[in-house]
């Protein structure tokens, strides 16, 4: 199943007409929305608004029906079901996906459709469900909209810290005090491009509101990261990322361009998604720099990425066999030696 997060406007909230906002000319707000999509019909489905306190309260929720349920409630209740009901022995996995700048809600569903392609309906791959955290982002062509998609990078991951505050208290109310059997499924989070920037406000957030890093993920996969390189140095904001997960793989492709651009019109830090880590902790062995430079796009991979090098996570069937490779614990192929 599909799934998202998101902090975009919301046209006609708590009418029966209520929609998400499509041409992302909004900036972030700081409420969260939780709902499903359908690849078929390519609708997304906001889960009604929480009308109390009572609402959100994680605790009993396995005993009431899904219709009853709003909110992150439902979304939880929801996904709960998804991991669960499927026999131990087959894959069930979720990849948790943040998408970078310039990307409406078009550009979302086209998101849906080619993690889908890639990641789901591979048979290697032990994913089957994505969930999109999507935040306000404009026209998905190259990078017009940079400085407004980066001050909402911003707002949205302070949104987004919410949402983990939530996830912890869901684990608190619905495992530990409900006493509800664990799903022992793998939650994988991917970032792409300046969905690193959501991630970084995200753990400034958490940081400064005191709220504890839960080790959520299984694998961290950081792809073409438009983030100063040295962000996961001492006092940095990704220096504490390696407790959300197992592991933490940094992709990066010293030919992209889309980043290169960035660098010399927007931003003058050297990134992430170019060089890897400033500095190479070889103490941190579960930190892991994979250079995907000598990677090649497949022949179809469209115009929009054809020679940019920056979404490779979809465009290079090299990358997403190493990913698939990665999510079933074997490590990168293009790891960086120490």
């Amino acid at each position: 199943m599909n799934f998202f997060i998101t902090n975009r406007e919301i046209i006609n909230p708590g009418q029966p007409d209520e929609h998400i906002r499509e041409d992302g000319r909004e900036h972030s707000g700081d409420n969260l929305r939780f709902g499903s999509y359908d690849l078929g019909s390519k609708n997304f489905t906001l889960f009604p608004e929480p009308q109390s306190v009572a609402d959100s309260i994680y605790e009993d929720i396995k005993n009431k029906p899904i219709e009853s349920l709003s909110g992150s409630a439902r979304f939880f209740r929801i996904v709960y079901d998804s991991l669960s009901n499927v026999p131990a022995s087959q894959p069930n996995d979720v990849l948790f996906f943040i998408h970078g700048f310039n990307t409406d809600l078009n550009g979302v569903r086209g998101t849906f459709r080619t993690l889908n392609n890639r990641y789901v309906n591979n048979p290697d791959s032990p994913i089957k469900h994505i969930i999109i955290f999507t935040w306000p982002g404009r026209h998905p062509i190259i990078p017009y909209n940079y400085f407004d998609d980066k001050k909402d990078a911003i707002r949205s991951g302070e949104a987004f810290a919410r949402a983990i505050d939530k996830v912890l208290r869901f684990f608190k109310e619905f495992f530990l005090i409900s006493r509800n059997p664990l799903c022992k499924r793998n939650i994988n989070l991917m970032v792409h491009s300046m969905g690193h920037r959501v991630l970084k406000h995200m753990m400034i957030e958490m940081n400064e509101k005191k709220i504890p890093i839960p080790e959520l993920f299984n694998e961290v996969l950081l792809m073409a990261a438009d983030i100063e390189f040295d962000i996961f140095e001492q006092d940095e904001a990704f220096y504490n990322l390696i407790k959300m997960g197992q592991r933490v793989h940094v992709y990066f492709h010293q030919k992209d361009v889309v980043l290169d651009i960035s660098k010399y019109t927007k931003n003058f830090s050297n990134r992430l998604g170019r060089y890897g880590r400033k500095k190479i902790d070889t103490g941190l062995i579960d930190i892991i720099d994979a250079e995907v430079t000598k990677t090649k796009d497949d022949p179809d991979a469209g115009l929009e990425s054809d020679k940019l090098n920056h979404w490779y996570y979809y465009t290079s069937t090299e990358v997403v066999n190493d990913v698939i490779n990665v999510l079933n614990h074997k490590k990168s192929v293009y790891a960086v030696k120490k």
